[in-house]
């Protein structure tokens, strides 16, 4: 009898046993699942914090499963990753990325968002690539001491939006202090800096560090066309009549905004024609001026050619024959070699 109840005894024990076993083995399961989901869909809130509290807790479940811990180790590389890629660590950050993709059995969550961040790398990487050719133009120009054509460079890229993203602090930088150069010497030759017109801004800089030479002359002829105070000077002579025309004619509204910012300055802008605003243009842009000092130094240049033609007229010589810039030639021979003005008309015939 004894030993029936020992043995009914035993069973009762052993079904307890396996029964509590068995429901520990559900809690666990339960709670692993419960884990890992929580995990998957912080990934795809981009929730990364909570996606690694999770799978942490679901590593230690399970200890002897392996995706969990795979699935944090993935997550903590992409994280890693991710800040790399803000600190502009861009190779530390294309080597975490590329190791999130390539994980075997790992989630198809995180290897889309790398492949993702892959993708957006490369672009940053290529807009660093035009952001600092574009500042090297700028600070070629800078060196060449063509401060406001180094400035309209600077304009189009600091109008760029993307050029604000974390990726481009660095060269933002570089280009901020370059500006506050271009804009000390502009002030120091000039006694101003010349303003950026918005035509201008948008025009210029398009053309990189990488073009030609002829294609940055061109660049330089088109920015001069468009903008009041940027540029070298893009005009050919006429020598038949005398007259200065622009290779690129400014359109009727730069014309209009050169116009209204003279008015601004106090120049009385009506008495000048469209081509005479495009000559102020040119020369505000050649010699470093504001459009109100351009203007100044045009009408002393018209005083001085008119009193040279009276002088060419008292000496015997026929005025009228002579073109502007022919009168200028015979100035500057008459200085260069210090003659009087009918000795240097004469070594010039």
């Amino acid at each position: 009898m004894k030993r029936w109840m020992w043995i009914v005894f035993a069973v009762i024990i052993a079904v307890g046993v396996g029964s509590y076993s068995y429901t520990r083995y559900r809690l666990q399961e339960e709670s692993y699942a419960d884990e890992m989901r929580t995990g998957e869909r912080a990934l795809k809130d981009h929730d990364y914090s909570l996606a690694e509290t999770s799978f942490t807790h679901a590593s230690r479940t399970r200890a002897s499963n392996a995706t969990a811990q795979r699935y944090l180790t993935q997550t903590q590389t992409y994280v890693d990753g991710t800040q790399a890629m803000n600190n502009r660590k861009f190779s530390a950050a294309k080597q975490d990325f590329t190791t999130v993709k390539t994980t075997k059995h790992g989630s198809t969550t995180l290897i889309q968002q790398a492949r993702e961040q892959l993708t957006l790398l490369q672009k940053i990487q290529d807009k660093r690539k035009t952001y600092q050719q574009q500042y090297q133009q700028a600070l070629t120009l800078n060196k060449a001491n063509e401060f406001t054509d180094s400035n309209v460079v600077i304009a189009t890229l600091l109008k760029d939006k993307t050029f604000k993203q974390r990726y481009y602090q660095d060269i933002r930088k570089n280009v901020l202090t370059l500006r506050k150069q271009n804009n000390a010497s502009l002030k120091t030759l000039t006694g101003s800096v010349p303003a950026l017109p918005n035509t201008a801004q948008s025009i210029a800089g398009t053309s990189g560090a990488q073009s030609s030479p002829s294609q940055n002359g061109q660049t330089k002829q088109n920015s001069q066309a468009s903008s009041s105070s940027s540029s070298t000077t893009a005009s050919v002579t006429n020598g038949a009549s005398g007259t200065t025309s622009p290779s690129a004619s400014s359109s009727s509204n730069q014309i209009q905004a050169t116009r209204a910012e003279l008015n601004e300055q106090g120049v009385d802008a009506s008495q000048y024609s469209d081509a005479e605003i495009q000559a102020i243009i040119q020369r505000a842009a050649a010699q470093h001026l504001s459009l109100a000092q351009a203007v100044k130094t045009m009408n002393q240049s018209s005083d001085q050619i008119q009193a040279t033609r009276d002088e060419l007229s008292q000496a015997g010589f026929d005025a009228s024959q002579y073109t502007d810039a022919q009168i200028e030639a015979i100035l500057q021979q008459a200085s260069s070699q210090h003659m009087s003005i009918a000795q240097a008309a004469k070594s010039l015939q």
